[in-house]
């Protein structure tokens, strides 16, 4: 039985709501990057995994009528506050609650699958497991699609993924943000050590392991800040 992992608590919840937009670097340019890479899939039906507030969905069912999401998410906070954000788009959406280490939601048919900012909550073996489960929930020609926390390799990369986070939030959302961001110690990169609920990859190791996963035109198409976005296609 894998340890029992930390919850995401009320107050991140809170905290997240109010100052995402900065937290996030260029989160607009990520969540549109995200539903590019979903254009033409070959099933408009998309599991938003750890779906949050629902901004990837909602950008989705935006864009055509014909989308349909599935939001999955272990916080019922962020379920509802999901809910609530796609009312305009009645009958295109279910949700699930599950968390992303728990294996029974692990099926599919979808001709996609999204998410932000949740495969680092795991270690390098959830990771590789997380990959091969998602290629087989995917039809052919399915896009798996990440946007995420990187490992950088090296001292001076974190030193800049770190200066570049920091300055992200600050020119996004000002004193009160960058306050906040440097409060709760949200900036990864900062940490003086191992970090007991964030555990990144390197960007080669997500390349390998979706290649050995199985899937095709597996790339990295933005990096900033240490966030990252990741494509990669079942043949």
């Amino acid at each position: 039985m894998p340890a029992e992992q930390p919850a995401w608590r009320p107050s991140d919840t809170e905290l997240f709501t109010t100052y995402g937009d900065a937290f996030v670097p260029r989160r607009r340019e990520q969540i549109a990057t995200v539903c590019d890479l979903l254009d033409a899939i070959p099933e408009p039906h998309v599991l938003d995994l750890c779906c949050g507030e629902g901004l990837l969905s909602e950008e989705y069912l935006r864009r055509g009528t014909a989308g349909r999401v599935t939001l999955l998410d272990g916080s019922p906070e962020m379920l509802d506050k999901a809910a609530a954000r796609l009312a305009p788009f009645p009958g295109r959406w279910q949700r699930v609650r599950a968390d992303i280490h728990d294996r029974g939601w692990r099926r599919g048919p979808f001709g996609g699958v999204m998410t932000s900012l949740a495969v680092h909550h795991l270690d390098g073996p959830g990771k590789r497991a997380l990959y091969r489960d998602l290629h087989d929930m995917l039809v052919p020609g399915g896009v798996f699609v990440m946007a995420d926390l990187v490992e950088p390799v090296g001292a001076r990369a974190r030193e800049v993924a770190a200066a570049h986070w920091d300055r992200a939030v600050r020119d996004a959302g000002g004193d009160d943000a960058a306050q906040a961001f440097e409060g709760a110690e949200w900036n990864y990169y900062r940490l003086p050590g191992p970090d007991p609920v964030d555990t990144p990859s390197s960007i080669a190791e997500h390349l390998t392991w979706l290649a050995d996963a199985g899937f095709a035109d597996v790339d990295l198409v933005w990096l900033h800040a240490g966030h990252a976005i990741f494509t990669a296609t079942r043949p």
